[in-house]
């Protein structure tokens, strides 16, 4: 089983601090993406085993049916027709094949992708298997097979223009789709200026009332989640969105109730772990009416954390810098994360594109390893090659992988791992490395807190790697509380809260929102028990 271990600590809290991790379990899963099962590329057999290497759970998702599909020019909208056939017939080894990935250590479901230029894209995921693939030209019709079946109707790249497969929130459905995709390989989808724009693709750029953060100032409830979309075949590929799910259990019933209860969160990449509370309840809570509200917020990046904010209502309310309360940066942790980036390579122009293999091996003479994750993107494709990640022991972790210039998601050449470590400052870190040339380099952790590692596996043109610097506990981990007073609404409805996190590499998380209900949503229709989701 070369599946790698996830660091086995908990944050440091503040006592009192109310952890989810109490109650529930962080799993992560991607729970839209794509393969040659339409019009993508790869086997449904290969996304099946990467999602098992390096995820908690999963859902294969596969484009279906496009009822408003315009013609485009040189018939190249065959290419989607041809797709949606491919997946059509292949519906029974589909079931079979997801049915058949789970286990107690994995889940996955059984999904496919509904398209509409009208109504916007939405991914269909079922609780159980289910042999009917239906397919109706109405989001309405999609809606009540969906209440029928217990499925969720997920939408994506949601504030595209509407008409132009942007989300049509006129008919949204709160039970139907408790969450909605803030982040994927399309860009981010919380505001028309956040970053992450939505330029890989022809459907043009974000507009403004279909973004996240406009909806919810409208009043309707709704979780996030982070996808990938991917169409290379890599469920949870990084940097194109994963969601991080709080449940009690790793059960497709476990995994359903905590995002119907919307106790997920979106990240770009990067797995960082986030906690928010307002008064001991959770992201995706509905709270009634009070007077003061206390937030809490316990985060742990990968790298170190630029920023914390709370949004309230659309607005910014609260920052809290942890580098600003970073006390003897300069003395070595003992506790540590480090990331190794690997990959570079010779430049498109050079006519020298080529897929280049890793392995190597990092080991730490004194101390442990916590635990490792990988940052594999999807690009390049490949059936056979695999990212490969393995803790061997406390001491000991292996990496097999492959790296190319050519098809890397946003012209991104490199991969990374990031090690989390406990060791004292005269440790010794070192990489020996096999392929694609032998090297042995080796630092002491101390040196690291200045200056990082740079080294070439051949001649100019040659890949690279880099050993990062040293990421201090005081830089990746916060504990935040914060305290805020009082109603802002004027109108019906409710304040609503989440959390965003960003790094300094620029990687980002959003909590799902939690909402405080005004003495005017009460004593008006307000949003009650008949909008909570599911």
């Amino acid at each position: 089983m070369d599946r790698w271990r996830k660091p086995s600590y908990e944050p440091v809290l503040k006592k009192g601090v109310t952890s989810l991790s109490e109650k529930h379990s962080l799993f992560w899963g991607d729970l839209h993406n794509h393969n040659a099962v339409g019009y993508a590329k790869g086997s449904l057999e290969r996304s099946i085993d990467i999602a098992r290497k390096h995820l908690d759970f999963f859902a294969f998702t596969g484009h279906a049916h496009w009822h408003d599909m315009p013609l485009m020019p040189g018939e190249r909208h065959l290419h989607w027709v041809r797709g949606f056939k491919a997946h059509r017939e292949h519906w029974p080894k589909t079931r079979k094949l997801i049915r058949e990935a789970n286990d107690e250590r994995f889940t996955a479901f059984l999904g496919y992708e509904w398209h509409s230029s009208i109504f916007g894209d939405y991914c269909l995921i079922f609780p159980e298997d289910q042999a009917e693939l239906y397919l109706p030209d109405h989001v309405e019709m999609l809606f009540d097979f969906a209440r029928k079946t217990g499925a969720l109707a997920i939408p994506h790249h949601v504030a595209y223009k509407t008409g132009w497969r942007g989300i049509n929130w006129n008919y949204f459905s709160p039970v139907i789709t408790p969450v909605v995709e803030i982040f994927s390989e399309h860009g981010c989808t919380e505001t028309d200026r956040a970053p992450y724009p939505m330029i890989l693709h022809s459907n043009g750029g974000r507009q403004t009332s279909n973004t996240i953060d406009y909806q919810l100032g409208t009043g309707k409830r709704f979780g996030f989640l982070g996808s990938t979309d991917d169409h290379f075949g890599y469920p949870g590929a990084w940097g194109e969105g994963i969601t991080g799910v709080w449940a009690d259990g790793l059960s497709r019933k476990a995994i359903f109730e905590a995002i119907r209860s919307r106790r997920v969160y979106a990240v770009t990449g990067d797995r960082i772990r986030l906690e928010f509370t307002l008064n001991g309840s959770p992201m995706g809570a509905e709270l009634p009416p009070v007077p003061k509200r206390e937030i809490k917020v316990a985060i742990e990046g990968e790298e170190p954390v630029k920023m914390i904010e709370l949004i309230k209502n659309g607005r910014v309310i609260r920052r809290y810098f942890p580098e600003d309360n970073c006390l003897n940066h300069d003395r070595f942790p003992e506790r540590a994360k480090c990331r190794i980036q690997y990959g570079w390579g010779p430049w498109a122009t050079l006519n020298l594109e080529r897929i280049c293999e890793w392995e190597m091996e990092i080991t730490l003479n004194r101390g442990f390893f916590h635990g490792v994750n990988g940052c594999f993107q999807s690009g390049p494709f490949s059936e056979k090659l695999r990212d490969k990640l393995e803790l061997k022991n406390e001491q000991t972790v292996k990496l097999s992988s492959f790296t190319s210039r050519k098809d890397a998601y946003l012209e991104d050449p490199t991969k990374s791992i990031v090690l989390d470590m406990e060791a004292p400052a005269d440790a010794v870190l070192a990489v020996r490395l096999l392929k694609p040339s032998e090297k042995l380099v080796s630092t002491k952790l101390k040196s690291l807190l200045k200056d990082n590692v740079v080294e070439f596996t051949g001649v100019f043109t040659s890949e690279s790697f880099i050993i990062g610097r040293i990421c201090h506990p005081q830089e990746f981990t916060a504990v935040v509380e914060w305290e805020d007073e009082g109603e802002t609404r004027a109108q019906a409805g409710a304040d609503f809260y989440y959390i965003r996190v960003t790094q300094h590499n620029g990687q980002m998380a959003w909590s799902s929102p939690i909402w405080v209900e005004t003495a005017a949503s009460v004593a008006g229709e307000g949003i009650g028990k008949d909008r909570r989701p599911g």
